[in-house]
């Protein structure tokens, strides 16, 4: 059955694992929206904050979040492409706080939030530390193993 080999493997995972894919597909799909349905005003309000694109590195890891789910061979590799793109969240994260006393000309788009750390270093690495926990550890490694094995356990 096609819905048992879709849906197996993600019940199978590891629920930070489903947190965190929730999580990038919600920012995601809630940054489109706020971008083609929100007033200017909303957005520009929400730009010192988030930064230019909220999702932008959560959205590229939306396919390698449902790959780990997916594959059984290699999922360190997989792991560490979506930690790799976090780390890039955060260092230009780093980059904008450097720049926040930059002069902004009063345009919110080149404004930067005292509180921009939060979304673009703090809760990337929060992440980070959840995908790199023991139990996603020990899923990582379990290589070889299909997902009849450890539906049966």
């Amino acid at each position: 059955m096609l819905s048992h080999k879709v849906i197996t493997p993600l019940r199978a995972a590891p629920f930070a694992l489903q947190a965190y894919t929730v999580f990038a597909v919600t920012v995601t799909f809630a940054d489109w929206v706020v971008f083609w349905l929100a007033p200017e005003s909303f957005r520009s309000h929400l730009v010192p904050f988030t930064g230019w694109g909220a999702s932008m590195f959560y959205s590229f890891t939306i396919f390698f979040a449902f790959a780990l789910s997916y594959q059984q061979k290699r999922r360190r590799v997989t792991r560490l492409s979506i930690t790799l793109q976090l780390m890039l969240s955060i260092a230009f994260g780093a980059f904008q706080i450097y720049q926040r006393h930059g002069q902004n000309f009063g345009n919110p788009y080149l404004t930067v939030s005292p509180w921009r750390w939060v979304w673009t270093m703090l809760i990337p690495g929060i992440w980070i530390l959840i995908l790199h926990s023991p139990r996603m550890s020990r899923f990582c490694h379990q290589e070889h193993q299909s997902h009849r094995l450890q539906e049966s356990h």
